[in-house]
């Protein structure tokens, strides 16, 4: 593995880890979950590498080892991750890696900045996992009320409060920079998600023609199944192939929103992964 940074402005940098496979014609761009750490997706990173593939992962502005100074002085927001942070990304693996193929692995909100990066037409494959719409009326039951609370109430509160919102207080992700967790909010309260408030201009998603395969999961509540089908869809022109998963037919409990990416899937989901990334 071999840390670099990137510029994205003339006075910031974000952190990115390099996984070069030995013999590879293809390199995968692993593009992070909200408030998840590049370092979440090491070991999926290395089990690339060690089949033939090279791999990309990085932090976002304000996240992780991207954050530089105190989070309440950081300004991106999640239209930034995508047509900035992302786009630098795929800019620099084009001209390092010029007769490699592109992948895009874009997980939950990973996947939706990619229609929001105009380099993203470049990628040769797309691969989603859990890449949904967050607008709250896709849950049911208990969990709508939830998910109403936690966009309506919750995140506008505490980032009010706090001058970003403090994630790790109330989950496993890290805390977000004050516009990353308003923006969120907004597209969540939307029936029309983030294209309630991005331009045509800012929108790539109909550029997008490659082949794209996008993953649900039976038992993820983070991303009911409609949900991922709704983001998809938007993909208008891409080659579109569905894949939903069944914990049961991976004789597990339990896949969730999170641990396809942990080892405990890698002789299974792992090498599914691999197989479309090679298809």
């Amino acid at each position: 593995m071999q840390f670099f940074q990137i510029n994205i402005s003339k006075h910031q940098a974000i952190n990115c880890s390099l996984y070069e496979a030995v013999i590879s014609d293809k390199i995968m761009i692993i593009v992070s979950a909200a408030g998840v750490l590049q370092s979440f997706y090491k070991k999926i990173a290395e089990f690339f590498q060690n089949n033939s593939i090279s791999a990309i992962t990085f932090d976002y502005a304000g996240i992780g080892k991207s954050l530089h100074g105190n989070i309440k002085n950081e300004n991106s927001s999640l239209v930034n991750w995508g047509n900035r942070d992302l786009e630098a990304v795929i800019k620099y693996t084009i001209e390092t890696f010029p007769n490699h193929k592109i992948i895009l692995l874009g997980h939950s909100i990973g996947g939706q900045l990619i229609g929001l990066t105009p380099s993203s037409y470049m990628a040769d494959k797309i691969i989603l996992v859990a890449a949904q719409s967050g607008y709250w009326r896709f849950w049911k039951g208990v969990d709508k009320i939830k998910m109403w609370v936690n966009w309506y109430l919750l995140v506008p509160a505490l980032t009010k409060v706090f001058g970003y919102l403090p994630s790790k207080k109330m989950s496993r992700m890290e805390n977000l920079p004050k516009n990353v967790a308003e923006e969120w909010a907004k597209w969540c309260r939307s029936s029309d998600y983030l294209f309630a408030s991005s331009s045509y201009n800012n929108l790539h998603f109909d550029g997008i023609k490659c082949k794209l395969i996008s993953i649900s999961i039976d038992d993820d509540f983070f991303a009911p199944k409609k949900s991922v089908e709704w983001l998809t869809a938007k993909f208008s022109n891409a080659s579109i192939k569905s894949l939903h998963l069944f914990p049961e037919n991976f004789k597990t409990l339990k896949i969730g929103h999170f641990s396809l990416f942990t080892e405990k899937f890698k002789d299974s989901l792992w090498n599914i992964l691999c197989e479309e990334a090679n298809n």
